[in-house]
């Protein structure tokens, strides 16, 4: 049986992919033997179905008992910051879970601690030299993907900390270069992939998701305890409720719809990076009453997402990812209202209702007030949704498309190392 290094967070490291992780995991565990790698302080070791390591003893293990291939799990997040040494070092199966990994990147180091002192003390000539060190790397990434732009993207990202800038130039080639196959959950990425690095093996992979069973009984009882009334129509969102999620328009939209459907209540699942913040918009447009729950385990996460009579998922900008908050809601079969971006073309038209980004308030607005009026569309959307999910990212197509992947880096040969930054490790190295 072929051996494999799975690097990645894992449970319960506070992001969507530690979760995925875990449900990767399961799917391939009877095709492999697998250890997993992370840098975090603990794991949940009942969540995973195999031995879990610090990334710190990743090289030292392939080197006594060498491993087939090793799996990366990359994100735009600084949870995955201790994998840029470990990628190059031992390359194979990158799964690119965002497009955009530029955000995370710069700030591994514009936030280093020679930067920080320096920032704190910009009189001083030492801390200047010192923080020189990590902002020149940055600057050489820079060089190397985006030659023409290099200076003035530095001078941007230095200057405003920006956080739109980055989405145009996603940083992802020194990574993708240095892996023998890059896996992506969807066609858009696949093919902006390959355009900026054509002599990539690029791959699609199935993101697993299944529906939890959840009793009528415990949604009606979740619905009371959180004071939805008889004949009110839940409005939910769910995930990271960031500026990126567009919960202002959320926010908007369901205010516009109650001035004709007085009925309409707001809920919002998630973390919540700004309470105040939210607050206060809730309260400028009327919606003291919206139902604000912070972050739920995940164990109760089904059961409020069935307290949704309808789902509003947008998100502008994107870094083009395959949503698992998305396939979550559809999997539980809730009617979803989504932003119509390019990368979520592969969601047949019968699943999900999409919103022009161009009148992304008034789109939602009038099919929150359709799909109100229509409980028959609302009951035809929900249940192909189910369906969809079902079909398109069960355990089994996830395992059949992993294997398949996998078994294609495997094969390939090593990736040769090429006029890459020095900051950056040589193949193996």
């Amino acid at each position: 049986m072929r051996r494999l290094a799975f690097v990645s967070p894992l449970p319960p490291a506070s992001t969507g992919i530690a979760d995925y992780a875990a449900d990767v995991l399961h799917a391939i565990a009877g095709e492999y033997e697998i250890e997993a790698f992370h840098e975090q302080p603990d794991v949940d070791a009942a969540r995973l179905p195999c031995p879990a390591h610090p990334a710190a003893s990743l090289i030292a293990r392939h080197r006594e008992r060498p491993f087939d291939l090793a799996v990366h799990q990359m994100g735009n997040g600084t949870a995955h910051a201790f994998q840029y040494d470990l990628v190059p070092r031992l390359p194979g199966l990158l799964v690119l879970h965002d497009l955009v990994l530029h955000h995370a990147r710069a700030r591994m180091f514009l936030d280093a601690p020679e930067v920080r002192a320096y920032a704190a003390e910009p009189s001083s000539a030492v801390r200047r030299d010192a923080a020189h060190v990590p902002l020149a790397a940055y600057g050489d990434e820079l060089a190397y993907s985006y030659p023409a732009q290099a200076a003035r993207l530095q001078a941007v990202q230095l200057g405003t900390v920006g956080d739109l800038l980055p989405y145009a130039y996603p940083l992802f080639r020194l990574p993708v270069e240095a892996s023998r196959a890059t896996a992506v959950h969807n066609r858009f990425m696949a093919d902006a992939v390959r355009a900026e690095v054509p002599d990539a093996e690029v791959l699609r992979v199935a993101m697993p998701m299944t529906r939890v069973a959840v009793a009528p009984a415990d949604v009606r009882s979740l619905r009371e305890r959180m004071g939805v009334r008889s004949g009110e129509l839940v409005v939910g969102a769910f995930g990271l409720l960031t500026r990126e999620k567009r919960i202002d328009t959320v926010v908007r939209a369901v205010a516009r719809v109650r001035t004709a459907l007085p009925r309409a209540r707001l809920m919002l699942v998630g973390p919540v990076p700004d309470r105040d913040a939210l607050e206060a918009m809730l309260a400028a447009r009327g919606l003291r009453d919206a139902i604000v729950t912070g972050r739920v385990p995940l164990e109760e996460l089904a059961a409020h997402v069935e307290a949704a009579d309808v789902v509003v998922h947008l998100r502008y900008p994107t870094a083009r990812e395959t949503s698992a908050a998305l396939l979550r809601v559809l999997a539980q079969g809730r009617p979803v209202i989504v932003s119509d971006l390019e990368h979520l073309a592969g969601i047949p038209g019968d699943v999900v209702v999409r919103a022009d980004v161009a009148d992304e308030e008034g789109e939602v607005t009038r099919a929150l007030l359709r799909l109100a009026e229509q409980p028959s569309l609302r009951e035809r959307l929900g249940a192909a949704a189910r369906a969809w999910v079902a079909l398109e990212h069960s355990p089994k197509r996830c395992c059949e498309t992993y294997v398949s992947a996998i078994e294609r880096a495997i094969e390939r040969p090593l990736p040769s190392s090429r006029l890459w930054p020095a900051h950056w490790p040589a193949v193996g190295g």
